[in-house]
């Protein structure tokens, strides 16, 4: 497949109307059930037995607005049955769980979709990795494995100035740990197994070559003999802790966009990547360029994603479903829509506490404040922040000028020293 834009508008017309299978929504709100349904179209979720999920899960998934509900019970051939009698015509992942159990329906129900064959291409960091080794595009050497002996024997025989420990699992959201001691290595190596096995039921990590350089976050969306569209691409920025700290959306007109996007088409075909979306963490660096860290092919709502509007940039979940549907318009723009710079902040507290009511108002209300994400309240208890999800919430900041953005960035981390996690219970 080839590039077909680093930006796009999106028709709110589908061109078909059909019925949905929403594999293993977990963790994502419902919002797939709520795109599909505003398209005219049915949905089917289609869950996994309680026993079978990671803890991760077992707290079950938003099924409110789907029409009908189907529990996979091991045999495909059953499933898909029950799908085709209710005139299935699409089916997706939801979750990283999802995406094998996806491949194989679609392919059961002789529908278009990517390759059950080769699904840890779309899950799997090591796998992935090794593929893009293997086609001739730049990768992180990598090992995977789900014994700390022998993580530690790889890492003794590359001897590397630093690696990076990670889930194998592309879809584990516990943030990968930058290593430059066996000691290291083994202290992040326990806590990312748990980690692991809590959101997939899987204790199998990657060993990684650190990188150094910044990470880009590109979201693309692909269609059936078609092309790969990049629907936005967000500059990361994180603390020497390695916590979130703000993504920028980048404008799509740059070189720098258009050189990532370029070597994202080129990894997407080599992962089996034919129809979907997928969200590639990549790493730019001066002397190898653009170079994929993980990638997971399926669309999951972030915190700030109902801010779908052109000022705020693309929602991956509207920009999937507006491809499954058909009415995805590949219309390119030269820039944001109306040249406005976004960027989202996530809070971070430095400890347990309580949001202040005063600093929390004084924060809220920057000129830039476009919104806020999550439980924002005065007086609300709050827990040191660990990595994203544990953020007490997120401030997306919207502004005509990068200046004025960066001057209420400063404000807002001057503002967390100040106290505004040291307030007082209401």
């Amino acid at each position: 497949m080839a590039l077909a834009s680093t930006s796009l508008v999106l028709s709110d017309r589908s061109t078909r109307v059909g019925v949905v299978a929403v594999v293993a929504p977990y963790g994502e709100g419902g919002r797939h059930a709520q795109e599909y349904t505003r398209h005219g179209w049915g949905t089917i979720a289609v869950t996994l037995p309680s026993h079978s999920l990671p803890a991760e899960h077992r707290g079950g998934a938003d099924l409110s607005g789907y029409q009908g509900v189907i529990e996979h019970l091991g045999g495909l051939r059953r499933t898909a049955r029950q799908l085709r009698e209710r005139g299935v015509s699409a089916v997706v992942a939801s979750s990283g769980i999802g995406v094998p159990l996806a491949d194989r329906l679609t392919q059961a129900l002789g529908l278009a979709g990517n390759d059950p064959g080769t699904s840890s291409l779309r899950t799997d960091r090591g796998a992935q990795a090794a593929a893009l080794v293997d086609a001739g595009l730049a990768a992180p050497r990598s090992f995977r494995t789900a014994s700390l002996s022998d993580a530690l024997r790889w890492a003794e025989f590359c001897r590397m100035p630093a690696y990076v420990v990670a889930a194998a699992d592309s879809s584990v959201t516990a943030p990968p740990a930058i290593c430059r001691s066996a000691t290291e290595i083994s202290s992040a190596w326990r806590w990312l197994r748990r980690a692991a096995h809590h959101h997939t039921g899987a204790p199998d990590l990657v060993i990684q070559e650190h990188l150094p350089g910044q990470q880009y976050i590109v979201h693309t969306v692909s269609g059936p003999g078609t092309q790969h569209v990049v629907t936005g691409v967000w500059a990361e920025e994180r603390t020497s802790d390695h916590v979130h700290a703000r993504s920028d959306l980048m404008t799509s007109h740059s070189l720098l966009v258009r050189s990532m996007s370029l070597y994202a088409s080129r990894a997407l075909d080599v992962l089996g990547v034919e129809i979907g979306p997928s969200r590639c963490r990549m790493v730019f660096s001066a002397g190898r360029g653009p170079t994929l860290l993980s990638a997971r092919a399926f669309a999951q709502p972030s915190s700030a994603a109902e801010l779908s509007g052109p000022n705020i940039g693309m929602d991956h979940v509207r920009a999937a479903v507006q491809a499954s549907t058909g009415g995805l318009d590949r219309l390119p723009v030269a820039k944001q829509p109306d040249g406005r710079f976004v960027s989202r902040v996530s809070l971070i507290a430095p400890h347990d506490g309580i949001l202040d009511a005063h600093l929390l108002r004084t924060v809220t209300t920057l000129p830039t404040v476009y919104r806020t994400i999550g439980p924002l309240v005065a007086g609300a208890a709050v827990r040191k922040t660990v990595d994203r999800s544990s953020s007490p919430g997120e401030l997306v900041l919207s502004a005509s000028s990068r200046h004025a953005i960066e001057e209420d960035y400063r404000v807002i981390r001057a503002i967390e020293t100040l106290g505004l996690y040291d307030g007082a219970a209401l």
